[in-house]
């Protein structure tokens, strides 16, 4: 039975052969696992889970987005459990998030699948500031929802023990969240494992909005660019009819190109800036802050979005921090600055239990493209004993090996 590396690095040990095929590390990101050695999935016990968290309603024209929702997997007897974390943007049940809890539920654990802090769900209905990019503050209000959720389905699933994990962000604030427990010890988690973790949250997010700008001669350019990948997602989607239009969709549209490293790039670039162009949207929208959208202005069930996407103009993650994200924050700490806010949105800030854990283990590739050379030897050196590393394989690219 195929197995993903998560499972030896849940259950055992992690001595065994290294076979990806993509050497290239922007390739193996867009291409990821190759289909003859990803596993066939049979049938799984999946729900969605709503939680009322009695935060502000969603606005008129986002409704569809009112209550938190979760999925959940749960085998029909006693098992371990497990959260498992989602990357930058993607929701619950994105490809990726569906594929990982399909592997960890046939391999006997029940699993609760949680949205990234930056997923759009998530900053309307759970976010308390409805600005996320502060890590310490995210993943507090994270761990707060999980106790919720799980006593959401206490009466749906057996369990004795508890296991955290997740990709990319999500990788990081399962860390977090490893650090939160150790203190609060709602769930004692028996192991937690970080896959492809960033660092730091901002550096991380500069990588890949330059991958875009640093590629792209001038706005008209970007602007046919987004353009068409809009026009062929949308109109690949309508072949596949239950496709979500996230990360995954487009690099599928574009994984059978002969494309040069510029251009994956770009296109790496281009699915990290279509969730930064929906946080800066919501993030404004919830906040008030006027910055995209007039904050006296109703907006309808049907209100036509054209001249909000006209005056966000294709920002980026860093426009976001730097006109939404730390004004949000710096209303909450008046101290606060910039470099505060960058620190804060490391995982350097729980470097002390990162370094005397027991339970915690990383999995990342020598080739993270979202990592810079400092933050991958920091890496080396705080979870020494604690971190597997392989030679290649991008950005997730190996994680369903």
């Amino acid at each position: 039975m195929k197995k993903i590396i998560l499972i030896y690095m849940i259950i055992s040990l992690w001595s065994y052969g290294y076979d990806y095929p993509y050497k290239d590390p922007y390739l193996a990101t867009v291409l990821a696992t190759p289909p003859k050695d990803m596993a066939v999935f049979k049938d799984t016990n999946f729900k969605e889970i709503k939680l009322n968290l009695k935060n502000e309603k969603a606005p008129s024209n986002l409704w569809y987005l009112d209550g938190f929702r979760f999925g959940l997997m749960a085998q029909d007897h006693e098992a371990p459990l497990i959260f498992l974390l989602a990357g930058t943007g993607s929701q619950y049940n994105s490809y990726k998030m569906l594929t990982m809890s399909r592997i960890l539920y046939e391999n006997g654990f029940s699993v609760i699948m949680f949205p990234t802090s930056f997923d759009y769900n998530f900053i309307i209905s759970a976010s308390k500031t409805h600005a996320p990019g502060f890590l310490k503050r995210d993943s507090n209000e994270i761990y707060d929802i999980m106790g919720l959720a799980l006593n959401k389905i206490k009466d749906k699933i057996q369990y004795k023990e508890i296991y955290a994990t997740g990709y990319s962000l999500g990788g990081t604030t399962a860390l977090v969240l490893g650090e939160i427990d150790s203190r609060k010890k709602h769930f004692n988690f028996k192991r937690i494992v970080a896959v492809n973790p960033t660092i730091n949250l901002y550096e991380s997010a500069k990588i890949l909005d330059n991958m875009l700008d640093d590629n792209i001669k001038n706005e008209e350019e970007l602007d046919q660019l987004l353009q068409n990948i809009i026009l062929g997602v949308t109109q690949y989607s309508q072949n596949n009819k239950n496709m979500q239009i996230d990360e995954a969709a487009i690099y599928s549209l574009f994984k059978q190109l002969n494309m040069s490293e510029e251009e994956l790039k770009i296109l790496i670039g281009v699915a990290f800036r279509f969730i930064a162009i929906d946080i800066n949207y919501i993030s404004d929208l919830m906040t008030k802050s006027g910055v995209y959208t007039d904050p006296n202005k109703k907006i309808t069930k049907f209100q036509n979005m054209s001249e909000y996407y006209s005056a966000i103009n294709y920002s980026n993650f860093q426009n976001y921090i730097e006109r939404i994200g730390f004004k949000t924050y710096k209303k909450l700490d008046k101290t606060l600055t910039m470099k505060k806010m960058i620190k804060n949105s490391s995982l350097k800030f729980i470097e002390n239990y990162l370094k005397s854990a027991k339970n915690i283990a990383v999995i990342t590739n020598e080739d993270e493209l979202i990592l810079t050379p400092d933050n991958l030897e920091y890496l080396k050196k705080i979870m020494a004993g604690k971190i597997k590393i392989y030679p290649y394989g991008g950005h997730c690219g190996n994680m369903f090996l």
